[in-house]
């Protein structure tokens, strides 16, 4: 797994060097260093506050376990590390924080997991709300058609994830599939091995927990109301951080050029193509912004320092949060731990007692 995130990674460094290149690296340096210390601390303090309440609403789901946020925030931010740095998008960082919460908290591995489905399902509502808003914006404000029809497609592809969602509820032959799925996941992860193993050997009863656990979160309508709830304001600080980048950098641009960009790039970023959509995001962002009418060499600049706040700096924390956790970083990305039979006990001195 190192060697393919290492290809990954300079794939996508590779991708955000081109862009550099197109639009001139002497003309992005000069628009970067004019964010003031003050406006960097402020999108320090919108994005922390987006990530505060992305763990409360993880808590909220998981509410009936009585997690505190002393092992709800650091899970969290070793799942966005994890995301970072393999290409296996949220396909990645999900089953391992699912995995951790449940060893560190003996939570059943069957809840873990149904609560970072749910966590994610949360998530298509706002999206929902945002990609209608977006794709009338399109057509009000003069932004090409090609955003709108993309928009479009995003639409379609949230109802569908909708469709999966409430699936999984309904339906235990979906669900064994899932939970298939979540095991081939887990299992190429060297450090999350011994649970794959684990779990194959009872995946019909775990399907069943599982089940029960989905049904139990999704229909909750204390979850559904404020997780929804928390989503939206999450994605309204997202928004809010981008809009203030551009006001930081002197170069105002509109709250419905953002909602577009914002919501197009976003979806881009769930395909599992590079470590953390990496080059993917920067070309995407600086094209759809270029799209918009935006100036190109605002548009990177904004794109940058976006992701050294939502990127870098969660990575950084992410890797304290796992040394303090009793996570070993290397493992988590490692070829291999030993052989495939890793026992129990060397997991349990590498995810901590």
């Amino acid at each position: 797994m190192i060697k393919k995130s290492i290809i990954s990674f300079l794939i996508g460094i590779g991708i955000i060097v081109l862009v550099l290149y197109i639009v001139d690296f002497n003309e992005v340096v000069p628009q970067i260093q004019q964010l003031s210390l003050g406006y960097f601390l402020l999108l320090l303090l919108i994005e922390l506050i987006s990530i505060v309440l992305s763990a409360l609403k993880w808590r909220l789901i998981l509410r009936s376990f009585h997690v505190p946020m002393k092992d709800i925030l650091p899970t969290i931010f070793v799942g966005y590390l994890v995301n970072n740095i393999t290409p296996m998008g949220f396909a990645g960082g999900e089953p391992v924080r699912a995995c951790i919460i449940s060893k560190k908290r003996n939570i059943p591995l069957t809840s873990s997991a149904a609560s970072v489905i749910v966590d994610l399902f949360l998530e298509i509502f706002p999206m929902f709300l945002l990609s209608g808003i977006a794709i009338y914006l399109v057509f009000m404000s003069g932004i090409p058609i090609e955003i709108a029809i993309f928009l479009g497609i995003i639409s379609l592809t949230l109802s569908i994830l909708f469709f999966i969602s409430i699936t999984l509820v309904m339906n235990k032959n979906f669900s064994l599939k899932v939970i298939q799925i979540f095991i081939e996941i887990i299992s190429r992860i060297p450090i999350l091995k011994i649970y794959s193993q684990k779990l194959r050997e009872d995946v019909n009863e775990i399907c069943d927990k599982f089940n029960y656990a989905m049904r139990r979160h999704m229909m909750d309508p204390h979850v559904l109301f404020f997780g929804t709830l928390i989503s939206s304001f999450v994605w309204g600080l997202r928004l809010l951080r981008t809009y203030v980048v551009f006001i930081a950098l002197g170069y105002p641009v509109s709250i419905d050029t953002v909602i577009v960009v914002e919501i197009a790039v976003s979806v881009l970023s769930f395909l599992p193509l590079l470590p953390g959509s990496l080059g993917i995001w920067e070309g995407a962002s600086v094209m759809f912004f270029v799209l918009a009418g935006v100036d190109k060499a605002y548009a990177m600049s904004a794109t940058l320092i976006d992701r050294v706040l939502f990127y870098l700096i969660p990575s950084i924390i992410g890797i304290i949060s796992a040394l303090y956790l009793g996570i070993s970083v290397s493992r988590l990305v490692s070829e291999k731990i030993g052989d495939d039979k890793i026992e129990l006990e060397k997991l349990s001195k590498i995810i901590g007692s």
